[in-house]
């Protein structure tokens, strides 16, 4: 009997430490972790009759300013006879976006290394950065011409926001400061052509508001939305995803948003890994999140997405109808008072959120070690 109790302990010590390992990170974790997989050209193409100065001049100049960044420099001098020289930028999707034609292109060594520095930072992109190192995530509104429409979309904005903020404490990883809504006005958009093309939205202005959620160091959470299709309800559920636990089963096309073209130097990294807990440039880490994010629903899961109600933590034969903010924030409440925790008490424990999964596994470790020690006592006393 005392062996089959030893068994059974030994099993619930090895299964505390695979859940806690399984809720390490959060979306919004993945968020600060380099993949590799959202890479940036910046395309120099020219004949072989361009001065070979202005070349070397933009070759220089990337070295010098790019290293910090996503943007990769790559040159193409065979270009057909005739052809302008041209610099643009490309995405992983083929994407592109002329960045200086042949008149524009930088003639001095200090015209090329200032051009490049607006490529890779901007006043709002030096914005979304603060923000998403110290908030939940970034509720982008890039507004339209519609004066009506874009009141619409900074209520629903507003509204979700606040819904969420209640949530925050009851996730797997709570973070002090709430989404974060940053409007950007008409007037604007023309200095953030970049920005709004990295995030894949047209830098043309619109007639209608377009709404992108970013988080980590910059990524975009699943599609933009433009429009009518900027609610409360959408938003709500698309935010919510950012706080669960990134070992959902959630379809990870979601997780593969693309990554504004910018700055995250070292000081960043820093500010990160001080905020995480973890250092997300660690290589073991970057590992770790590339398996969690490339690898899709385990067998026998169903792809969850943000537009179900299974994406908020339900699972129902029905799905005709979505839960309300008010139903999720009852339900996440009424689990607080069941375990006897409240938000000061959540808050106040928030620090020590990222360490928790280490405590478990050495807990873990430890409690498996006296199992086998009182193991083999056993076996000792028996023979």
């Amino acid at each position: 009997m005392l062996r089959r109790v030893l068994q059974l302990l030994a099993w619930l010590w090895l299964g505390a430490a695979g859940i806690a390992l399984a809720c390490r990170y959060s979306i919004r974790d993945t968020g600060f972790v380099d993949l590799g997989n959202s890479p940036v050209r910046l395309e120099f193409s020219c004949g072989p009759a361009f001065p070979d100065a202005v070349r070397a001049a933009l070759a220089r100049a990337a070295a010098a300013v790019l290293p910090d960044s996503n943007l990769a420099f790559a040159a193409n001098t065979d270009a057909r006879p005739g052809e302008p020289a041209l610099l643009r930028l490309v995405d992983a999707a083929g994407r592109t976006l002329p960045v200086a034609g042949a008149t524009a292109l930088p003639r001095t060594a200090d015209d090329a290394v200032r051009l490049l520095e607006s490529l890779v930072d901007s006043p709002m992109r030096e914005r979304l950065r603060r923000e998403t190192l110290r908030a939940y995530a970034v509720v982008l509104l890039v507004e339209g011409t519609d004066g009506a429409a874009n009141e619409r979309a900074r209520a629903a904005a507003a509204a979700a926001i606040a819904s969420v903020a209640r949530l925050i404490p009851g996730m797997p990883k709570p973070v002090d400061v709430a989404p974060q809504l940053v409007v950007l006005g008409p007037d604007r958009q023309a200095g953030e052509s970049i920005l709004l093309w990295g995030l894949g939205l047209d830098p043309a202005p619109a007639s209608d508001p377009r709404l992108a959620i970013v988080y980590g160091r910059g990524r975009r959470l699943g599609s933009a939305l433009e429009g009518p299709l900027i609610t409360e309800t959408a938003l709500r559920e698309r935010l919510v995803l950012v706080g669960q636990d990134c070992e959902c089963d959630l379809d990870r096309a979601w997780l593969r948003g693309p990554l504004v073209p910018g700055r995250w130097d070292r000081g960043m990294q820093e500010a990160a890994a001080k905020a995480l807990g973890f250092d997300p440039e660690n290589p073991v880490v970057r590992a770790e999140v590339g398996r969690i994010v490339e690898r899709g629903p385990q067998a026998g899961q169903r792809r969850k997405t943000a537009g179900t109600s299974q994406a908020l933590g339900y699972s129902e034969d029905s799905v005709d109808a979505l839960p309300s903010a008010t139903d999720v924030a009852e339900a996440v409440e009424s689990g607080r008072r069941m375990d006897g925790t409240n938000a000061p008490a959540a808050a106040a424990t928030r620090g020590s959120a990222a360490a928790r999964p280490l405590w478990w596994l050495l807990g873990a470790g430890a409690g498996t070690a006296a199992l086998s020690g009182a193991w083999l006592a056993l076996r000792q006393s028996n023979r």
